[in-house]
């Protein structure tokens, strides 16, 4: 508990995944529990199946090839707000620094399956924990938690919290009574003793912060600091994501042409059933997990043309071009396919993958993230 009493397979896939569920309006606790917002109730003004340009533009609209820009804006489609000189708070999250340095320990243990002894919690570690607290053998809710980040010792949390943690190795459980300061500004738990099971899932602790930061560091502090400024310089390279939800405020959709939507809904099927088999589950399931229903997979769909519409037009009036080299990294990225892998195809081997897994224009994917380069270059700090 803090003292303030505030309540604290494939990975590039889950990665896509969790991006398009953002894309569409999901907001995620832990990746569970998603509570959806339609996109004609978001900032985005209009569904992307409502009115109609002129009869003019509807044909030509529909048959854009798989990369080309086109002026939704002029056609009558959307209407652009501002896009450059948006605000980007480039600053890291505290959660977001602590998830990175267990997420550096779970990583390297993955993948090098190391079978070592688990660690005891210290004084001065970062854990991540879920922990649940009775009273008087009631469960108490506002004194439970989930994916939790304690750094033992700062005294960010209840003292005796923070020392009946000590001890505990990763992977295990234990149960402790903590007492909470008599002036403690919750006046149902001021002074009571309160029984807390905590499950350490994670420790980052001073033999980890030299192991990877190459002995650079040698405390948790200073490695706290390497990973703050690492997010923060990775914040300022992806300043048109940071800024993209804002942009997407002022964007006024009046309709998108139908076979847009129609080939959106059929990619946004395919990724999310992929992802379902390698997860060993139907789609339904899936979508169960991640808080969602069919219906929620067209307004994925529906969101994805928006974005599209929005890149192409953005790219028609500043002349915004994609070379083959963008391209190319572009994919990799996305594919989760790095320069050293021996199986390296070629551009045409890497579509057709992405193709196959992901979507079905590639080019039109890879465009947004090249505009979405653009907005971040005229974004400010």
């Amino acid at each position: 508990m803090s003292k303030n009493n505030n309540k604290q397979l494939n990975k590039k896939m889950v990665a896509i995944i969790v991006a398009c569920a953002l894309a569409a309006g999901l907001l995620i606790g832990g990746l569970s529990v998603m509570i959806y917002k339609d996109v004609s109730q978001s900032g985005t003004s209009g569904s992307a199946e409502s009115a109609k340009p002129e009869d003019s533009t509807l044909g030509e609209a529909d048959n854009l090839a798989d990369g080309e820009v086109y002026d939704f804006q002029k056609a009558g489609y959307l209407k652009l707000g501002k896009y450059k000189g948006l605000k980007a708070d480039v600053q890291p999250e505290e959660e977001d620094i602590y998830a990175g340095m267990i997420g550096t320990v779970e990583d390297e243990n993955e993948d090098n399956k190391k079978d070592e002894k688990p660690d005891a919690v210290a004084d001065g570690d970062v854990v991540y924990i879920d922990f649940a607290g009775k009273l008087d053998g009631k469960e108490l809710e506002e004194a439970s938690g989930e994916d939790m980040y304690v750094w033992i010792g700062k005294g960010e949390y209840v003292e005796d919290f923070e020392k009946g943690i000590v001890g505990i190795k990763t992977g295990e459980k234990k149960t402790f009574d903590c007492k909470f300061p008599a002036n403690y500004d919750d006046e149902d738990l001021a002074g009571k003793t309160v029984q807390f099971t905590v499950d350490v899932k994670g420790i980052f602790n001073n033999k980890f912060a030299a192991a990877f930061s190459d002995g650079k560091c040698k405390t948790v502090q200073e490695y706290y600091d390497f990973e703050k400024e690492k997010q923060l310089q990775e914040n300022r390279e992806s300043k048109g994501d940071l800024v993209w939800d804002e942009l997407r405020e002022g964007v006024s959709v009046e309709s998108a042409p139908e076979q847009m939507i129609a080939r959106a809904k059929e990619d946004a099927t395919k990724m999310y059933t992929n992802f379902a088999e390698l997860s060993g589950m139907d789609v339904n399931e899936l979508l169960e997990n991640f808080g969602m229903d069919e219906d929620g997979l067209d307004e994925v769909a529906n969101d994805t043309v928006i974005d599209v519409m929005v890149a192409k037009s953005i790219a028609a009036i500043e002349g915004i071009t994609m070379d083959d080299t963008f391209y190319r990294q572009a994919l990799m990225e996305d594919l989760g396919v790095e320069e050293t892998d021996e199986n390296l195809g070629t551009v045409e081997e890497l579509e057709t993958e992405y193709k196959n897994s992901i979507g079905s224009r590639p080019k039109d994917d890879m465009l947004v993230k090249r505009v979405k380069n653009f907005v971040g270059e005229h974004a400010t700090e």
